[in-house]
């Protein structure tokens, strides 16, 4: 009688645990991250009575946990992916159509300005016309500036987004920091796994996953180890947190937000070596969209100025002055890298565009030929406002200009970074390296790399690579220490700086150079350079016709492939192919994501057709263990009745 007695108590207990864990189903059927657990029912160990074995009911063994950790797994990683190209496509959908647009855009202003051009051509002595050219100037000059405020502003915004999901980062490392504890003492102390915690753990690591990439490691005591960056930087191990940093970057003057991690001692930049998450999507769109979209806008600003600028010196105005400058030149200095041991912060510097002439085939008047002069990059004191800084000939006049078109043709969309070097063993700089930022092959130079003032140039210069020009006056090496570190933005700082300088419409140089023969050697190229005829419009159709020009990104052999309008159009291109590439990205890596979100909801999702079954089946084993219980007791009664009577 007890046997029956105890296998009914048991039956009632066992389908009582599987009615509560059933119930516990059907409450968090809408549960963010909830797995559905089961009661693992087995029977309890026989009776030997004799030589029969009797049955000893049931009990529950386990309160089984339903999932998978490999789909777990695919969902950090597809998620991760989701956040990435969700923050990639927005973030770049909001500079195309800043930047890409058709509808008074860069492409129409540019074609405004070479319109206004081309009909001051037709109307060399016009004054309308002569106004109109400059006002179209002013327009680019405008939108270039509205632009460049925008993009800096997007920027800032990147800056602010990378704090804040730093900020995010660490908060979810600690909840989880937090449940692993929880997790590890719940272990040692109890015999059934704490389910609902490790349920909440696995949501909060996907909820990780959406800000950074990561990798999880489980742990013997029932931790898990987090680690980014394809796994190489711990975030948490042995349950030790360690905290994402957000702070200005090495060049502290750029203002520009790295992400940090102190590994052992040393505090290091870890901004590239994020992936995945929102995180690394804004920092993939500000290093290949947004970086990538200032330096193709700048360089094709610097060649127009310096095609506009070097045809422009070409030409007369109509008081029969050289042309001189149409737009600002580039101009810029350079940025101090925060650990830098000397005191030199890069404003000795000088980045322009000079191209390099051998003085010995230009020759000039005055030894000083065009945009070489004591003040860089271009004095108006010596870029040809008297003869006598003119070259000494025409011939050397139109080589100047091709060899500033060839080094148009030189330049690329790129940041430059230049380390002091002391080539000769005794601790001083005497001689600079530079490569592209990101790079680790120096950058050959078109000038041998010298510290030292030319007398030819008559100033001080130590390199020209890529059509662009740097130089520092030997004065203040003292003040550089080796191996001090330097950042070069060239094609961003024209952005800030892109202005016209003509103000008078007189001083457009629309007339050419003269064509006669003053010695009747029947050369004109040994002619000293002299205004042409009033009304001619000869440097003005050369200055229009740029439009058409083949300026920008020269072969391996020196051959220019785009125009201006090229390069704009090889910008927005690229700006079109980002956001394109994105949104192709985010489309698969979400059909990724919903399928592995769906395979997990058919492994670990609570059907509540399926707990509605089982709620009827358990409860009618609970009814029958209750009659078992029941009848035992009417039974007992009736024993207790008989030995009584």
């Amino acid at each position: 009688m007890a046997d029956m007695l105890t296998i009914g108590s048991t039956a009632a207990n066992t389908f009582k645990t599987a009615l509560d864990v059933t119930s516990h189903n059907v409450a968090n059927v809408s549960t963010d991250g909830y797995s559905r657990q089961r009661a693992e029912i087995s029977s309890n160990t026989p009776n030997i009575v004799g030589t029969a074995f009797l049955g000893g009911g049931s009990a529950v063994d386990l309160i089984q946990r339903i999932q998978a950790d490999y789909v777990q797994t695919q969902l950090y990683t597809t998620n991760s992916g989701v956040e990435r190209f969700s923050n990639q496509l927005q973030m770049s959908t909001q500079v195309e159509g800043i930047v890409a647009s058709n509808d008074e855009g860069i492409q129409e202003f540019l074609q405004r300005f070479y319109d206004s051009l081309q009909n001051l051509a037709d109307n060399p002595t016009s004054s309308t016309s002569r106004q109109l050219v400059l006002d179209e100037a002013g327009n680019l000059e405008s939108h270039i500036n509205n632009l460049s405020t925008i993009l800096n502003d997007t920027q800032q915004q990147v800056n602010t987004q990378i704090e804040d999901l730093t900020n995010e980062v660490n908060t979810r490392l600690e909840v989880v920091q937090t449940i692993n504890n929880q997790v590890s003492r719940a272990l040692a102390s109890g015999t059934q796994p704490p389910n609902d915690l490790l349920d909440q753990r696995d949501q909060a690591i996907l909820e990780l996953s959406s800000y950074v990439d990561i990798k999880t490691y489980p742990q013997q005591d029932g931790r898990i180890d987090i680690h980014t960056a394809n796994g190489r930087l711990p975030l948490l191990s042995d349950n030790t947190l360690t905290r994402l940093e957000a702070g200005l970057g090495e060049y502290r003057d750029e203002n520009r937000t790295e992400v940090y991690m102190s590994i052992g001692d040393q505090r290091e930049i870890i901004t590239d070596y994020l992936t995945g998450g929102a995180l690394g999507g804004v920092i993939d769109f500000r290093s290949n969209m947004l970086d990538k979209t200032q330096n193709d806008l700048g360089v094709t600003l610097n060649a127009l100025t310096a095609s506009t600028n070097w045809q422009h010196y070409q030409g007369w105005d109509l008081n029969g002055e050289a042309g001189q400058e149409f737009f600002a030149p580039l101009n810029t200095n350079v940025i101090g890298h925060v650990d830098n041991k000397g005191t030199e912060d890069g404003s000795s510097f000088i980045v322009s565009f000079r191209p390099y002439f051998d003085p010995a085939i230009y020759p000039t008047a005055n030894g000083i030929y065009r945009g070489q002069g004591e003040n860089p990059p271009y004095d108006s004191d010596n870029i040809g406002t008297t003869a006598s800084d003119q070259p000494v000939d025409m011939a050397a006049k139109e080589g100047f200009l091709k060899g500033a078109l060839d080094s148009i043709g030189n330049m690329r969309p790129e940041e430059y970074e230049i380390t002091a070097i002391d080539t000769n063993g005794d601790g001083t700089v005497d001689g600079f390296n530079m490569r592209i930022r990101g790079e680790k092959e120096f950058l050959t130079f078109e000038q041998e790399t010298v510290i030292g003032v030319d007398p030819n140039l008559l100033e001080p210069r130590f390199a020209t690579s890529q059509g662009i020009t740097f130089e520092l006056d030997p004065a203040v090496l003292a003040n550089i220490e080796v191996g001090d570190q330097y950042l070069v933005q060239p094609h961003k700082d024209i952005l800030a700086d892109f202005e016209k300088v003509i103000e008078d419409p007189t001083a457009i140089a629309a007339r050419g150079q003269s064509q006669l023969d003053t010695d009747g050697d029947g050369d004109l190229g040994n002619e000293v350079p002299a205004p042409a005829a009033y009304g001619d419009n000869v440097n003005m159709a050369n200055m229009a016709s740029l439009y058409n020009k083949k300026l920008m990104f020269s072969d391996g052999g020196g051959t220019a492939t785009e125009t201006i309008m090229g390069g704009y159009s090889t910008m927005a291109t690229n700006v079109g192919m980002y956001v394109r590439g994105s949104d192709i990205q985010l489309t698969a890596q979400e059909n990724v994501h919903q399928q592995i979100l769906m395979q997990r909801e058919s492994i670990s999702g609570v059907s509540l057709d399926e707990e509605a079954a089982n709620l009827m089946r358990y409860q009618q084993a609970y009814e029958a263990a209750a009659q078992i219980i029941a009848t035992s007791q009417s039974i007992f009664q009736t024993l207790l009745g008989a030995v009584r009577g």
